[in-house]
């Protein structure tokens, strides 16, 4: 599947990019956030400068974690403090250069649509092609990315401009994440998105 946009109709989604994965002393650091950040800071460029909307996505949780729920059956003993409200580490990476008139929408699951207004602004905006970009590859991007494609968003994923973390199979063997993310674009192939890298998809909209 290869989507058309010409109709201008196009929206970048940049999830989570947080100093909770770029603090080489945080918990939650994920060495290949570093790989992928030159990447979505260019599409964030290259949407602005064609007044294509830009909304930045952000995970949080209440300090006394009664909004955590199921989030913290899988979480690490070594970071109960992570992605806490009002934290220095939960907020937006300063390089995206977030203003005051940009769209911020806060989440407290991977879904970037559960429990927020995310389907309404881009109703209001007039969205019909979400671009995917951010952290984590396996989590919220690609939760994010399935839900659009159920509400019937063209979805694009772009391959050089998200990351993740190393997994496990549950056996316990390593799964690096350029594994990780193979596996996931696979899968979103096959039925949810169209993938493109970065370049690709600065040539489709020029």
């Amino acid at each position: 599947m290869i989507y058309d946009l010409a109709n201008g109709n196009t929206v970048l989604l940049v999830i989570d990019v947080q100093r909770e994965y770029f603090d080489p002393d945080g918990p939650a650091f994920v060495p290949a956030g570093t790989a992928a950040l030159p990447q979505v800071l260019r599409l964030i460029a290259e949407f602005r400068a064609r007044e294509l909307p830009v909304i930045f996505i952000q995970h949080l949780h209440r300090a006394d974690g009664s909004d955590v729920g199921r989030m913290a059956d899988f979480g690490s003993p070594d970071d109960p403090d992570s992605f806490i409200e009002g934290t220095p580490r939960v907020a937006l990476l300063a390089e995206l250069g977030v203003t005051d008139t940009d769209i911020v929408v806060q989440k407290r699951r991977y879904n970037s649509f559960h429990g927020t207004d995310l389907e309404s602004i881009l109703h209001t905006l007039g969205v019909r092609s979400v671009v995917i970009t951010g952290l984590m590859t396996s989590f919220c991007c690609e939760t994010t990315a399935r839900d659009a494609h159920g509400r019937d968003y063209e979805v694009l994923f772009v391959a050089d401009a998200n990351a993740g973390p190393d997994l496990k199979f549950p056996d316990g063997t390593p799964l690096a994440h350029h594994q990780v993310l193979q596996n996931t674009m696979a899968a979103l192939a096959a039925g949810f998105a169209e993938i493109v890298t970065t370049d690709e998809l600065v040539a489709r909209l020029s």
